[in-house]
């Protein structure tokens, strides 16, 4: 997904998945803008309503009393969390041995068997050490473990407005220090803007081990705290 109507390539499916996210965007804007009980009651009340009709997205937006409105952010990609399943044979993963490298390791080898079981990509593994910015230039990066555990990351986390300093991250003027929460993460690769980084960490090993678990959304992050739902966003660092 290209920021600024910049495809790539310039074909159908591409515009259609613009055009897709621009909805998903809105959604999100309007969610934030009436709040989550009047947004979820809204769906819940439209689609009841018109569960056995074929209706147009100009009934939903009478339905809600507000005009679509869409403002082009910078120009650019930016990309969501499942982006990363069609840019598998250039993907790298790159684990943190700064902390909890034990668990770190065993994260990355957990996410390269579900890959290569699922799409049958083998994404190779390197530790944070072995890269360079010129090696991941090119490629798309999955970082395993946070900025303080990932020394990888800490050099990228300001170019990709990460802020997790030790073990408690921010995002969207929020601040989570539990030991319960992990954070995935999709941004662009800042010394390549067509290929994208997905960071998946945890504020403890556990919680970095067990984030892939939870999925990966049509979103920009994934907020998981054990036992609650996750809160997924777009950021805006």
């Amino acid at each position: 997904m290209y920021r600024g109507l910049k495809l790539g390539p310039d074909n159908p499916a591409n515009r259609f998945r613009l055009e897709e996210t621009k909805g998903v965007l809105f959604l999100d804007s309007l969610r934030r803008k009436v709040g989550d009980d009047r947004f979820f009651a809204l769906m819940s009340e439209f689609f009841t309503a018109h569960a056995a009709a074929t209706v147009a997205a100009q009934s939903f937006l009478e339905k809600a009393g507000v005009p679509f409105e869409f403002s082009e952010p910078e120009d650019g990609p930016a990309y969501l969390l499942t982006d990363i399943y069609r840019r598998l044979a250039t993907a790298i993963l790159v684990y943190g041995t700064g902390r909890e490298a034990g668990a770190n390791r065993y994260a990355a080898e957990q996410i390269q068997s579900r890959l290569l079981d699922d799409y049958e990509s083998a994404v190779p593994i390197c530790k944070d050490f072995e890269v360079s910015d010129e090696l991941l230039r090119h490629r798309d990066v999955i970082f395993i473990g946070r900025p303080e555990a990932n020394s990888a990351l800490a050099a990228w986390a300001g170019r990709i407005g990460l802020d997790y300093p030790g073990a408690a991250f921010r995002i969207d003027s929020a601040i989570h220090a539990s030991e319960r929460k992990a954070l995935l993460l999709a941004a662009r690769n800042p010394f390549d803007p067509a290929h994208m980084v997905l960071v998946v960490a945890g504020n403890s090993a556990l919680r970095t081990v067990k984030a892939w678990n939870a999925g990966l959304t049509q979103t920009e992050y994934l907020v998981l705290d054990d036992g609650k739902p996750p809160r997924s966003g777009f950021h805006r660092p």
